[in-house]
C-alpha cells in the first residue's frame, strides 16, 4: 500500500507534463510561422503534429505501463492481530528529482524547438529554393516561348516578304506580257492599216487609171468627134463674120488686118485684140465691129460640148486675118 500513492502521483505528474509539451508544441507550431499579411490561410507543419502526436502515445504508453508496473493488490488475509505497533509515515516524493526530471524535459522540449527550428527553416530554404526554381523554369518557359514566337513572326514576316515579292514579280510579268501584247496587237494593227491603204492606194490608182484610160478614151473619141465637127470651122467663122463685115472705102487690095478672137465655151466673143495693123485704120476698126457684131458663134458651142479639151487648145483662143478680096461679095 505504500507504493501505491506515490505510482499515482507520478502517472498524474506525468500525464499533465505530456498535456503541457503538447500545447506548448501547439503555440510554437502557431508562433513559429507568422503568416503573411495578404494571405488569410493558416498552415500547420505537419512533421511538428506528427511529432507531437507520436510523444502523446509514447506518454500513453508510459502510463500504460506504469499502471503494468503497479503491484497488484494481495487477497486480504485473515486478520491476525498483531500487537499494536505504530505505523511509518509513508516517505515523501523527493523534490530534487522531481526538479531534475523537470529541467530535463525543459532541456528536452528546448531542443526539441530548436530541431523543429532548424527543420522549419529548412522547410523554408527548400521551399525558397523550389519556388526560385519554378521561376526559373517559368523564366526560362516565358523565354523559350518568347524566342518561339519572334520565330514564328520571322518566319511569317519572310513567307509574307517573299509572298509580296512573287506577287509584285508575277504582276510585273503580267504587265510585261500585257505591254507585248498590247505592243503585238498595235504592230498587227498597223500593219493591217498600212495593208489597207497600201490596197486602198493600188485600187484607188487602178480606178485612177482605168478612170484616166477611160477619160483618155472618151477625150480621144471626143476631140475625133471634134476635129470632124471642127472641119471647114475656119469657112464657117469667116462666112459668120462676112455678113457683119463693113468694108471701108478706102480699102484695097493686098492689104490684111490680123485679130486674136477669144471666145467662151458658149461661143460667146468676150475679147477682140488687133495683133498685126493693115495699115489702114478704118479697116483694122471694120475688122474688129465685125467680130463684136457676131457676138457668138453656136457651132463653137457645139464643138466645146463634145471635147472642151479640143476648144481649149484650139478654140478658145486663135487668130483671125481679114482680107478685102476674101470679104466681098
Amino acid at each position: 500500500m505504500s507504493y501505491i500513492l506515490p505510482a499515482i502521483l507520478a502517472l498524474l505528474l506525468h500525464l499533465a507534463l505530456g498535456l503541457s509539451f503538447i500545447l506548448h508544441q501547439f503555440g510554437d507550431l502557431k508562433q513559429s510561422r507568422p503568416m503573411p499579411r495578404h494571405i488569410q490561410a493558416q498552415m500547420y507543419d505537419i512533421k511538428a503534429l506528427s511529432v507531437a502526436r507520436q510523444k502523446l502515445k509514447n506518454t500513453a504508453k508510459d502510463v500504460e505501463l506504469a499502471k503494468d508496473k503497479t503491484p497488484e493488490l494481495k487477497k486480504p488475509e485473515p486478520e491476525v492481530e498483531k500487537p499494536d505497533i505504530a505505523p511509518k509515515p509513508e516517505p515523501k516524493p523527493k523534490v530534487d528529482q522531481l526538479q531534475k526530471d523537470r529541467e530535463v524535459e525543459k532541456q528536452k522540449k528546448a531542443e526539441q524547438r530548436k530541431l523543429d527550428a532548424l527543420k522549419l527553416k529548412e522547410q523554408v530554404a527548400k521551399k525558397k529554393a523550389d519556388a526560385k526554381k519554378q521561376r526559373d523554369i517559368e523564366s526560362k518557359r516565358k523565354l523559350l516561348a518568347k524566342e518561339k514566337a519572334e520565330k514564328e513572326k520571322r518566319l511569317k514576316d519572310k513567307k509574307r516578304q517573299e509572298e509580296q515579292a512573287r506577287k509584285k514579280q508575277q504582276k510585273l510579268e503580267a504587265e510585261k506580257k500585257s505591254a507585248a501584247d498590247k505592243k503585238r496587237k498595235e504592230q498587227v494593227r498597223v500593219e493591217k492599216k498600212k495593208l489597207a491603204e497600201k490596197r486602198k492606194r493600188e485600187e484607188q490608182a487602178r480606178i485612177k487609171a482605168l478612170q484616166q484610160q477611160i477619160a483618155d478614151e472618151e477625150q480621144f473619141a471626143a476631140e475625133q468627134i471634134a476635129q470632124e465637127m471642127a472641119s471647114g470651122i475656119d469657112v464657117y467663122i469667116k462666112r459668120m463674120l462676112k455678113g457683119n463685115f463693113r468694108i471701108p472705102s478706102t480699102a484695097r487690095n493686098g492689104i490684111k488686118a490680123l485679130v486674136r478672137i477669144k471666145l467662151l465655151a458658149s461661143g460667146r466673143v468676150i475679147s477682140v485684140e488687133l495683133v498685126d495693123s493693115s495699115g489702114n485704120a478704118a479697116f483694122d476698126k471694120a475688122a474688129e465691129q465685125a467680130v463684136w457684131r457676131t457676138e457668138s458663134f453656136p457651132r463653137v458651142a457645139e464643138i466645146a460640148r463634145a471635147s472642151p479639151a479640143y476648144f481649149n487648145r484650139e478654140l478658145r483662143t486663135f487668130l483671125l486675118s481679114f482680107k478685102p478680096e476674101d470679104l466681098r461679095w
